[in-house]
């Protein structure tokens, strides 16, 4: 496998003011495998590898660090999104900063959120079709209904189609995901039918670099409209 993705600035990566992106480490082991002992993740997904086992989430980390320098631009990243701090705490720094009793420093410090461990987001080759690429994302239950994963697409795109000759760029998910197909038609993707998928079949979307450019610059309220009403244009 080769890569023609651009490789990205050092991490973390803001997705979003709520949502950043980084490679995995090994602190993450815990996280990753108790994210995946919800059957509500399992359930969403088109394979299930036993991330929910310590062993087995470790070994998938240490592979994923080799992967990120073997493949630079490529990879699946975590995650995090951001908890806002305390509202009492930040009523009671701008009123001490208003009052002089502390200082811009300390007044952004108490005001910063703090981030959390949601999930990952990818783009990686698709391994029943190397020539093609495909992005992907895999949400704990807590950050789910709030469009993190819109976010973290539209980053993924703009990422793949940095890469000049990229003409497209896939997405698949389970048939039965019904809001994983909706947030990839929000992306832009079109529904081409179903494929062989890491030894499943799976509901595979096509998004073209000609209709990204035009779609990703439509407000997401926009967007959405769209898709709601059935209006996205075929895509060539």
């Amino acid at each position: 496998m080769s890569s023609h993705a651009v490789a990205p600035p050092d991490p973390p990566w803001r997705a979003s003011d709520r949502l950043r992106l980084r490679e995995f480490a090994l602190s993450d082991v815990t996280d990753l495998a108790r994210m995946h002992q919800d059957p509500r993740v399992r359930a969403q997904l088109v394979d299930d590898l036993a991330l929910d086992d310590l062993a087995t989430a470790s070994g998938f980390v240490a592979g994923m660090q080799a992967f990120y320098r073997q493949y630079e631009g490529c990879g699946i990243w975590c995650a995090e999104r951001a908890i806002p701090a305390d509202a009492d705490a930040v009523a009671e720094a701008q009123a001490a900063h208003a009052a002089g009793d502390i200082d811009d420093g300390l007044l952004a410090y108490v005001m910063a959120p703090t981030w959390r461990f949601c999930g990952w987001f990818s783009l990686v080759h698709v391994l029943d079709a190397p020539d093609q690429i495909e992005i992907g994302a895999r949400l704990a239950p807590e950050a789910w209904g709030n469009a993190l994963a819109l976010d973290g697409g539209d980053w993924l795109l703009a990422r793949a189609f940095a890469d000049t000759a990229r003409t497209e760029v896939y997405g698949y998910c389970a048939p039965e995901n019904r809001s994983a197909a909706h947030c990839l038609r929000v992306l832009g993707f079109d529904r081409v039918g179903n494929a062989p998928y890491n030894g499943h079949l799976a509901a595979q979307f096509r998004l073209s670099r000609a209709h990204w450019e035009a779609w990703r610059h439509l407000p997401r309220r926009e967007r959405l409209r769209q898709v709601l009403r059935g209006g996205q244009p075929a895509q060539a």
